[in-house]
């Protein structure tokens, strides 16, 4: 498979390699026009507390508006440019926000994991159907529109025939947040320019001095909006980049603690709750969270919530996640882009346990297998089920099924061994015949299942689905009130708060109510849990030097 995964890099080389090499790019929700969108609807610019419906909303509302007012790239595509815009208008309407699962930065998503597609995905969907939406994402997923353009003559003819510009569809087409986090790690070189520096950022104004390139006597961070202005919010001393920095919030509570080294985070680091109570404690080296780390609910005693190792912001090997009374919930094992990355759940009271395995480099494909006693359930990507004789299993309106696959012996072994690493690389490879969408169902002829197998199949996958414990919640920062939606008649899916909203999946395996389902759904090419990765989030960006996203000269890889 890491082969595979180099084939893929050298093919989206080639790809970027034929792409117009000059071709606007922002930060910001999309790539020609950035954030000029929510600037034009709020008056600021997006913080991490608006969320990724609101910006993408807000986007996709304001460059239609700004279509709607051009004409087509000839009379005779009129009607057709219209068309298109009645379809932008109607995604608009559904909400639909991809989720970046695939590259720690912003960026396109062609289709996601879920098989929620982008808006101009979806304009070509709507008018030539799915196949080339699907072909496009196989090949190019997280690919800006003029590099798919480049590598994909339909595509281009596609375009010509639009009554749009490849620039106005590349204007469309929103770039969807990822895991930054992983890659945040301080200072650009760049702005560690001797003297003194100052710098203004949603509502907090940072400033210090350099000396020798390294940050020098006092820092701090003040509040310079309408409310708690010249409240400080984070202060320290240095002496050649290193001292200890502290953070509180707007009420006076301590966010974080700890110290650097050569103007980065280093050493041991704690955050804290407003109650006052620890959140999490662990070691940082050059800026970036390395070593090893705990996490804790916001109790009376100090309850575990996860624990683990990061290297160089990343998190490998064993991570494990407990429940409100410490009790564990979940193991994980592996690191970001290999392909070994596996979530072991703990059995409820029914005994079933759960393993998960996911991350096969260039694959966005799950498989999972419920086992109790003898029985073996393995569930492909939430939709095929097998069972270890390598038969699959269907349940239909009668009653359960079995359709002989044909499996060698070798993987019937490795699947009553419940190898679930090696059976979903067989799987993943077509080692094995598996279901596909010409031929959904394996080719032995259907086999009735008896009502005591039956009986425990549907135990499994009812277990699937329970609870195992809540969600952990773990909020650091002052809370910032969501801006309102600034076109909510077209949001026609939306919840309480006007906000659109993706419509509800049905589900197979999982419950989105339950920690271990949550932890499942934050694994595909790394982990990215919201309780982990969320504390750093609100703390770096109260550090010096760190913030979201992206700047010309970051020093962020």
């Amino acid at each position: 498979m890491r082969h595979a995964w180099l084939a893929f890099l050298l093919l989206f080389g080639a790809v970027a390699a034929a792409a117009p090499a000059d071709f606007p790019h922002r930060d910001g929700a999309n790539h020609h026009l950035g954030d000029d969108s929510f600037v034009a609807a709020f008056g600021r610019a997006p913080t991490p507390a608006d969320s990724e419906a609101l910006r993408m909303h807000t986007h996709l509302v304001y460059v239609r508006a700004l279509l709607g007012a051009r004409p087509a790239t000839s009379p005779a595509l009129e009607g057709r440019r219209a068309e298109l815009l009645g379809y932008l208008d109607d995604y608009i309407a559904k909400g639909t926000t991809p989720q970046n699962t695939y590259v720690a930065r912003r960026s396109p998503v062609f289709i996601d994991r879920d098989g929620d597609i982008c808006a101009v995905g979806y304009l070509i969907e709507r008018s030539v159907g799915r196949a080339l939406p699907e072909t496009i994402a196989s090949l190019h997923r997280t690919a800006y529109l003029e590099e798919i353009a480049a590598a994909m003559p339909e595509v281009r003819a596609w375009v010509a025939s639009s009554g749009f510009t490849l620039d106005e569809l590349a204007s469309i087409q929103p770039g969807y947040m990822g895991p930054d986090v992983m890659h945040m790690n301080g200072w650009a070189k760049a702005k560690m320019k001797d003297g003194d520096y100052s710098e203004s950022r949603d509502g907090e104004l940072l400033v210090g001095a350099f000396k020798h390139k390294q940050m020098t006597g006092a820092w701090t961070r003040t509040l310079i909006g309408p409310t708690d202005a010249g409240k400080v919010v984070g202060s320290g001393t240095f002496k050649n980049g290193a001292g200890t920095w502290t953070t509180v919030r707007a009420d006076g509570t301590r966010m974080a603690t700890g110290g650097f080294r050569q103007s980065r985070p280093e050493g041991t680091w704690t955050f804290f709750y407003r109650s006052g109570r620890v959140a999490a404690i662990g070691a940082m080296h050059k800026g970036q969270r390395d070593g090893e780390w705990r996490f804790f609910y916001d109790a009376d005693k100090r309850i575990k919530l996860a624990t683990g190792t990061f290297e160089k912001g990343e998190t490998v090997g064993r991570w494990k996640h407990f429940d409100p009374r410490g009790k564990l919930v979940a193991t994980s094992t592996g690191r970001a882009w290999g392909d070994n990355m596996v979530l072991d759940v703990e059995p409820g009271a029914d005994g079933v346990r759960r393993t998960l395995h996911e991350g096969m480099p260039a694959s966005d494909s799950r498989l999972e297998l419920l086992r109790h006693g003898k029985d073996r359930l393995y569930v492909l990507d939430g939709e095929a089920m097998f069972d270890d004789a390598g038969n699959q299993l269907v349940k239909t309106a009668t009653g359960w099924q079995a359709h002989a696959c044909g499996w060698p012996a070798k993987y019937q072994r490795l699947a009553r061994a419940g190898d679930v690493s090696k059976m979903h690389l067989a799987l993943g490879n077509r080692t094995i015949p598996v279901p596909t969408d010409d031929a959904p169902a394996c080719p032995g002829a259907p086999t009735p299942i008896d009502a005591a197998r039956a009986a425990r199949l549907d135990a499994l996958l009812a277990s699937a689905v329970q609870v195992h414990a809540p969600i952990p919640v773990v909020a650091l920062a002052d809370p910032v009130p969501a801006a309102a939606d600034p076109d909510a008649d077209a949001a026609a899916a939306s919840d309480d708060s006007g906000l659109p909203v993706d419509p509800p999946k049905p589900v197979l395996i999982g419950n989105p109510a339950d920690m271990a389902s949550y932890l499942a759904d934050h694994m595909t090419w790394y982990f990215e849990w919201p309780h982990v990765d969320g504390p750093f989030v609100e703390v770096y960006v109260s550090l010096p030097g760190y913030h979201l996203g992206y700047e010309d000269g970051d020093d962020v890889q």
